[in-house]
């Protein structure tokens, strides 16, 4: 592929990821649209719709693992890579949101293989902050992950109505899901008399 198609094609799976995220029903002619380009460029740069929403589908979820990877890379515990790892996902929330939008994609048996692994491994490095005694033990795993979930949406969902900044969004996010499930020192209640 030369030069410019690969940027019409950047351009376009931009574009569908955007439109796709905010609303799941954008018909090909919408997506085509929002690009710039026909139809019949569409269909020659990315196929049916199927294909458009697998090859996405395959992008995002490269693009959330390089997020959390670089983010990740410098902490020194699980409980920090944990942190790091949801500020990352901020900026890359339309990826997710997309995903959560278009959740047939996850009956294609590559994409639905992936996201396994990527649970898999949010759920390792919880257990592991876990066994670091940084999170509550009693906090069921299944949940943080859903926490970490509607935190990323809601930081995706302020961001893009302009009521709080990108930056800003991924500390709160922390600051959020952090303060919910960090281990809390026992408190001894004082007897009375």
């Amino acid at each position: 592929m030369n030069a410019k198609l690969d940027t019409t094609k950047e351009k376009l799976l931009e574009a569908a990821i955007g439109l796709l995220a905010a609303n799941p029903a954008a018909s090909l002619a919408d997506i085509a649209s929002e690009a710039g380009v026909k139809r019949v460029t569409l269909h020659r740069l990315v196929g049916t719709r199927d294909d458009l929403l697998a090859e996405i589908a395959s992008r995002s979820l490269a693009e959330t693992d390089a997020a959390c990877e670089r983010a990740m890379r410098n902490a020194k515990t699980s409980f920090e890579a944990l942190k790091a790892c949801v500020e990352a996902l901020v900026p890359v929330g339309d990826r997710w949101h997309f995903l959560w939008m278009q959740s047939e994609v996850w009956e294609e048996p590559s994409v639905a293989k992936k996201i396994a692994r990527q649970n898999a491994e949010l759920s390792e490095l919880i257990e592991d902050a876990k066994a670091e005694g940084a999170i509550d033990a009693g906090i069921p795993t299944a949940w943080i992950v859903a926490a970490i979930e509607a935190v990323v949406f809601a930081a995706l969902s302020t961001t893009r109505s302009g009521d709080i900044a990108v930056n800003d969004a991924g500390k709160l996010a922390v600051r959020t899901l952090i303060q919910g499930i960090e281990k809390k020192p026992v408190r001894k209640r004082a007897r009375k008399k």
